[in-house]
């Protein structure tokens, strides 16, 4: 009897092992973070839909400026691409990227799709936000995703 209670203690010991080897280093990497500007006069169509959503309450995205939106020569989309990588053997579910706003900045437009990262593997999401034309783009931009049902964060900063 004894040899089997030591065998099923070190199964038991085994099993808290891997399952605590799992947990720290369940994460996502970011390998790498791109910014590409459009102005909101190159993209008219996007901008005056924008525009009638926000005057009919209709937005879906996060607003930053509660202020009406002007002439589409005064603004610009900036779009930030992230670069993941999941090395771990689950699957990261529900990613989401949200931009810090700094002044000027006017609102994130919403991705009404729930995006997943399958185990060993890596993928490029983004997140879009229409800003003055004289700012810069430089972000902190957050990163939430669960793996395991647990929520996950993380912080990177684009800068050029």
């Amino acid at each position: 009897m004894r040899p089997v209670a030591i065998l099923l203690m070190v199964l038991c010991l085994a099993a808290l092992a891997g399952t605590g080897y799992l947990y720290l280093t369940a994460n996502l990497e970011v390998t790498e973070v791109r910014c590409t500007a459009y102005d909101a006069q190159d993209q008219a169509v996007a901008f005056q839909a924008l525009k009638d959503q926000l005057a009919a309450e209709a937005f879906t995205g996060t607003p930053f400026d509660t202020a009406a939106l002007g002439d589409a020569g005064d603004y610009q989309f900036y779009e930030y691409a992230l670069r993941l990588k999941n090395s771990t053997f689950l699957r990261a579910e529900v990613i989401e990227i949200q931009v810090t706003p700094m002044n000027g900045d006017v609102l994130q437009i919403s991705d009404l799709e729930a995006h997943d990262l399958a185990p060993r593997s890596e993928g490029q999401f983004t997140a879009t936000i229409l800003t003055r034309k004289d700012m810069h783009n430089v972000r902190e931009l957050t990163l939430t995703y669960y793996l395991w049902g647990l929520p996950f964060s993380s912080r990177v900063t684009y800068s050029p």
